[in-house]
């Protein structure tokens, strides 16, 4: 704590003492159509099959100017769903001591997707990953979520530190990210007072990432993220964490990507509850040409489960495993990019049995 108090004294002297000069205002952004086909011969399966045209409506007001001692700043504001405010920014970066901001619903550092190849998006990351009838809240072990590789302190309001880049050998780089509440402040406006937390998320929010590019071609991520402030009813406290790898060479990429969750558990919790998810991952990516590349991922989520019967003190263990396997094509022209997303995924929700498949065809125009 005392090093947190040097620290924001030398930064505010330093702010104290700059002339902040205008800034460059853009918008950027793109426009994305998209249809959707989705199904499933699954008997557990709930209102899942259906086709979907829909039009994304997201794009980001951005910022930017530098102080008369060097002090590059940056604002980023996103505009989307009913023309709402929505993921903002504001941060600073020392010639010297790296990069200081303040995050809303924005900043996420985890490494879950380091590994990821795929040219569309990586397929737990893009429409179906469960069953609307389930939910997809995974924090308490209790319910049936959706594909997960666990939180990331991009879901909350938070204060962020990243190192000086190239300073370090190997391209050794280190990010820190605290969130003060657990609560989601999703459009929170200057002045906020925060929103009520839920239990199982406790009081506050610690994420860290370590990212390294040691050769060329080769990236490195790793990430940990945990939920403090719980009481004493609390037997697991959440923490999620893991390491990505991904390296490239002519027009190949592979990747490669571990992660654990494990959810807040109650004391008092007997039900069947997942107490944590094992993920492996991997994929590798084709250019074919300088406009068209093709990609394979697979993602697999191993949840484990247990359950104590009344009266009794023998726990029953099971195991599930959801699975995910996409092949993506996309073929680049200027601004506009056409992609085709196919994947098929296995045990949704985890649960065991209930299968589907879906296919998204998008036109996106960049601006």
């Amino acid at each position: 704590m005392k090093t947190l108090k040097i620290t924001i004294a030398v930064l505010a002297s330093v702010l104290a003492n700059a002339v902040v000069f205008a800034g460059e205002l853009t918008v950027t952004g793109n426009a994305k159509a998209t249809y959707a086909l989705r199904s499933s011969d699954s008997t557990t399966a709930t209102s899942e099959n259906g086709k979907g045209i829909g039009i994304a409506n997201e794009f980001t007001l951005s910022a930017s100017g530098e102080t008369d001692n060097g002090i590059a700043w940056k604002y980023a504001q996103d505009i989307d769903d009913a023309t709402v405010q929505d993921d903002a920014s504001l941060t600073l970066t020392f010639p010297t001591y790296g990069t200081i901001g303040i995050f809303v619903s924005e900043g996420g550092i985890s490494s879950k997707y380091g590994w990821s190849p795929a040219v569309y998006a990586p397929g737990s990351d893009y429409g179906w990953t469960s069953s609307a009838a389930s939910g997809t809240k995974h924090d308490d072990g209790t319910s049936k979520p959706g594909f997960t590789y666990g939180n990331d302190i991009g879901g909350y309001n938070n204060f962020q530190y990243h190192t000086p880049a190239g300073i370090l050998p190997f391209g050794l780089g280190a990010k820190v990210a605290y969130a003060p509440s657990s609560a989601t402040d999703q459009n929170a406006s200057s002045d906020n007072a925060g929103d009520t937390k839920s239990a199982e998320d406790g009081h506050s929010v610690l994420q860290y990432q370590v990212n390294a590019t040691p050769v060329d071609g080769l990236s490195v991520t790793a990430s940990y993220i945990e939920n403090d402030g719980y009481g004493t009813d609390y037997k697991q406290t959440y923490e999620a964490g893991g390491v990505s790898a991904k390296y490239s060479v002519g027009p190949v990429t592979i990747g490669y990507g571990k992660f654990l969750v494990a959810p807040a558990i109650t004391k008092a919790l007997t039900a069947e509850h997942t107490y944590q998810y094992e993920n492996i991952s991997y994929g590798i990516g084709f250019n074919v040409n300088e406009n068209f590349s093709i990609s394979y991922t697979q993602e697999k989520s191993e949840a484990s489960k247990k359950a104590v019967a009344a009266g009794t003190r023998v726990d029953t263990m099971s195991k599930v495993e959801a699975e995910i396997s996409a092949v993506q094509a996309a073929y680049t022209m200027g601004g506009m990019t056409v992609s085709v997303a196919s994947k098929s995924i296995d045990n949704i929700d985890y649960t065991a049995n209930r299968d589907g498949t879906e296919t998204v065809i998008a036109v996106a125009l960049a601006f």
